[in-house]
């Protein structure tokens, strides 16, 4: 019985050092302006990767002119000047969901733009939503969201002749257990199996 106590007191004390899922927020503003894709951006143990297909240097981080989008964002056109382009994010590890703002150069009716979440090559779900007008402002701007099966990588693609995109945050598909838990679990065993050992010591002598 204290055995079974010992476990599960062991246990209920690992999982409180299991880390939280971890929670990363791309928002460009440590990147330096002017800089196009392809470029890769580490945040929280999350490593996004942001290229386009079409125009390797397609989208460019420029400094804001929008509401919602803050700081620095990444948009199109880039060096090249392409309209549009379809912009692809591959991250490091797999995400259970995802959030961001964009706005697209549109000067009358919002076009949406459209989020394809993938697991390999495998597409998993998709999302849709156009933006609005915000008053004092003169493109519509969104937001998107995208939750369901396990994904690693994404595609962004509108109507709009160029979007823009901003503050990103993206949930890690699992909790990464901290390496507490495991030093916690291997004394609890060693101190559980103590007992054991000094019976089976003294019965032997």
């Amino acid at each position: 019985m204290k055995l079974q106590r010992g476990f599960a007191i062991l246990l209920a004390s690992a999982a409180l050092c299991v880390g939280a899922s971890a929670t990363s927020m791309f928002n460009f503003d440590n990147d330096t302006d002017g800089t196009s894709t392809t470029f890769t951006d580490t945040d929280n143990g999350i490593s996004a990767t942001f290229s386009s297909a079409q125009d390797p240097g397609g989208f460019v981080i420029y400094p804001t002119m929008f509401e919602t989008l803050t700081g620095n964002v990444l948009g199109d056109p880039g060096p090249a000047g392409l309209d549009n382009l379809a912009l692809d994010i591959a991250f490091s590890g797999d995400l259970r969901d995802i959030d961001l703002v964009f706005a697209t150069a549109d000067f009358s009716t919002p076009s949406p733009v459209t989020l394809t979440a993938f697991e390999g090559s495998q597409q998993v779900g998709s999302t849709t939503f156009a933006g609005q007008f915000l008053p004092g402002f003169t493109f519509p701007e969104g937001e998107l969201a995208f939750s369901g099966l396990n994904f690693n990588h994404v595609e962004l693609s509108t109507t709009a002749p160029d979007f823009a995109i901003d503050n990103i945050a993206v949930t890690a598909a699992s909790p990464v257990p901290e390496p507490s838990a495991f030093i916690l679990i291997s004394l609890g065993l060693l101190a559980l199996g103590s007992p054991a050992i000094r019976r089976l010591y003294a019965g032997s002598r």
